[in-house]
């Protein structure tokens, strides 16, 4: 199993790789890191032989750009101007073209796996959680969209689709797991998966001790479906994320959007980062569950502000893992 930790390309996150000593520091522990690219990186900041992993390009509203539904774009950006400026373009290819990208960083940087999302949410659903799509919907629009980025392709990084909370492959009914991994037909594929999505998928919960039996039962019951899902998943975004009681008291009285799209998603993703908390996950028992997964990748996923922070709460989640699983 390789450890990484997440980081992006941004240069305030990405900056501290030019120190040497610091770069040690941070590493200490873990074999790489798991880089997602946001800025072009300076040429000869980030050394290959660190990135592991590839996170790529998340854009948590795309179906109505992808389906070509200009009365769904229209509904959201207020105007196809601003969903074509939002994009930077308004036809399918103007999606490929992001994903492209991170294929060509992959192989850049020599990453041993990707990560994609499958999911879909616009802004108001972030809120309210009463969504216009259902997961087979996004499950068929994702499948055909890895199946064009990767035609005719039968070696490469491994790719990991990622669940979420949101319409598409959320991890709530195995059959929806089976059929999206199935529906990719590149051979080296698998799951990844993140934790703290799947807590917030089940809002009752109330704390990280009562996670973890959740994420048994949610293991359980894919194999009860005759699909082993432990086999699937190749890897792990370890965190934790406890915001249930948030999201059932914002559901009932979700906010009043107004202002500009960029208003708007300036609020929402204020909102997404109180949801998605991406805190370490060290209540007992999370060995054992990393354990029985038995993962080929472990990466401690968290939103960190500072050097000091990123490195206290991976060493943090370093020391509910002792001593590592293999």
């Amino acid at each position: 199993m390789k450890l990484t930790f997440n980081l992006t390309s941004s240069a305030e996150e990405c900056v501290f790789l030019a120190d040497a000593n610091e770069t040690r520091r941070q590493l200490e522990g873990y074999d790489g890191m798991e880089l997602q690219v946001i800025d072009e990186p300076p040429e000869g900041l980030i050394d290959p032989h660190l990135v592991i992993g590839l996170h790529m390009t998340c854009i948590p509203c795309w179906y109505a750009l992808w389906t070509g539904n200009e009365k769904a774009l229209i509904d959201e950006f207020g105007d196809l101007a601003t969903a074509e400026a939002y994009y930077g373009g308004l036809r399918r290819e103007t999606l490929l073209d992001k994903f492209r990208r991170d294929l060509f960083y992959a192989k850049k940087f020599g990453a041993e796996y990707l990560v994609f999302h499958i999911a879909e949410c616009n802004v108001l659903e972030t809120y309210t959680e009463n969504y216009s799509h259902t997961d087979e919907q996004i499950c068929e629009a994702c499948a055909e969209m890895l199946n064009i980025l990767f035609a005719g392709q039968t070696d490469g990084p491994l790719l990991l689709l990622e669940n979420l909370w949101h319409p598409g492959m959320n991890l709530r009914r195995p059959e929806i797991t089976r059929d999206m991994l199935a529906a990719v037909r590149y051979p080296k594929k698998g799951i990844m998966l993140d934790t703290g999505h799947l807590m917030n998928a089940n809002t009752a919960l109330r704390s990280q001790e009562e996670a973890i039996p959740y994420i048994h039962s949610v293991l359980d019951a894919h194999k009860a479906a005759g699909f082993d899902l432990c086999e699937a998943i190749r890897g792990i975004h370890l965190n934790a994320s406890i915001s249930g009681e948030l999201a059932e008291r914002v559901k009932k009285d979700p906010p009043v959007l107004g202002g500009s799209y960029a208003e708007r998603t300036s609020k929402m993703f204020f909102h997404v980062f109180d949801r998605d908390q991406h805190r370490p996950f060290t209540a007992p028992g999370v060995r054992e569950l990393v354990q029985r997964i038995a993962p080929d990748y472990l990466t401690t996923e968290f939103i960190t502000l500072s050097n000091d922070d990123r490195r206290a709460k991976n060493a943090e989640q370093l020391a509910a893992l002792e001593p590592l699983p293999l």
